[in-house]
């Protein structure tokens, strides 16, 4: 049996002025309020620290 998925692309800004470790620990309360609602993480961007902390696009999946 195949599985159906429906999958959201979600922009994820953090706040421009705030410490890397708040910048990380934002991103990863978004993650995570995303893994309680049912969602995947399938993709994430693979770049430089400083580009991956102005703002990126994550990919997430869950079955319907």
């Amino acid at each position: 049996m195949q599985s159906k998925w429906t999958y959201k692309v979600e922009t994820i800004k953090p706040p421009v002025f705030a410490k890397m470790e708040t910048k990380a620990e934002y991103i990863a309360d978004i993650l995570n309020r995303r893994g309680l609602e049912g969602w995947e993480l399938i993709n994430a961007p693979s770049l430089p620290m400083a580009s991956y902390f102005h703002y990126f696009q994550v990919i997430f999946k869950k079955p319907l």
